[in-house]
């Protein structure tokens, strides 16, 4: 599993940065670098189970996508010819780094509680030979064979 703020594996560090002198490919460096750390902080969110700060960061991070949004329409093609020497895909790795590792965490959660719910659903269910059913017994036959 990945740790938040996993840099090394993108190939990408804040010092690729320096020298750009291309304002709208540092804006959007600076967008896609905020929504990367969104997104560890949507990990450590799902981590804490933190449910005001999941929401909170799902906030800020549709907000960066609209602002990413925005600067890519409103680059020129000289602009975009230069988005592979800035570091962007770096940037991008590191994004879906980020997604994998929180889209894991979520359904993980999601499947935890599924679990926790069956079972306090299952606790105190009285089974078919009237002694307390536990979690994931087997229940007997649940009809009545009158041909017998």
């Amino acid at each position: 599993m990945f740790a938040p703020a996993d840099r090394e594996l993108s190939g990408f560090s804040a010092g690729d940065r320096v020298g750009l002198g291309w304002p709208p490919l540092n804006a959007l460096i600076s967008a896609l670098d905020a929504l990367a750390d969104v997104s560890d902080q949507v990990t450590r969110a799902v981590q804490h189970h933190d449910r005001q700060a999941l929401e909170t960061s799902n906030e800020r991070a549709e907000a960066l996508v609209g602002h990413v949004n925005d600067l890519l329409a409103s680059m020129t093609e000289e602009d975009r010819s230069h988005i592979g020497a800035a570091g962007v895909s770096g940037l991008c790795e590191r994004l879906a780094v980020g997604a994998r590792r929180n889209a894991y965490l979520i359904e993980r959660a999601w499947a935890v509680d599924a679990a926790l719910m069956r079972m306090l659903v299952g606790i105190g269910k009285v089974g078919s030979e009237g002694v307390a059913a536990g979690y994931g017994d087997p229940s007997g036959q649940t009809f009545v064979d009158r041909q017998a």
